[in-house]
């Protein structure tokens, strides 16, 4: 048995600044819409990649896969808007130790 409640356990890890557990294909749509999941799921691989634009650009089928298993229709959706709420929303959340290198390379593009 642990000395503490288990809750600190996940607090010190959020404190250390270690990212978020990917969320699982069939609840991100439920927990966070269309545009939103797009995003989130977007925002997981540029925490993971962003840095290696070659693994990137394979990553490509792999998200688009992801797409599919959430089972999103982003049919009327704005890349841009999904782009635009992974790195200024998610990332920040999930990887905030890259996020502020996440944003600047993408006001570079």
């Amino acid at each position: 048995m642990l000395g503490f409640p288990i809750w600190r356990l996940g607090l010190g890890l959020a404190l250390l600044g270690l990212p978020a557990l990917p969320v699982s294909a069939q609840s991100c749509l439920e927990r966070y819409g269309q545009s939103g999941c797009a995003a989130r799921l977007y925002a997981e691989m540029l925490c993971a990649h962003f840095d290696q634009p070659e693994v990137m650009r394979n990553r490509e089928s792999q998200l688009a896969d992801r797409f599919e298993q959430a089972g999103l229709n982003l049919t009327g959706i704005p890349a841009a808007a999904v782009e635009t709420a992974a790195v200024r929303e998610y990332a920040p959340q999930l990887c905030p130790q890259k996020s502020e290198r996440i944003q600047r390379l993408f006001r570079s593009l």
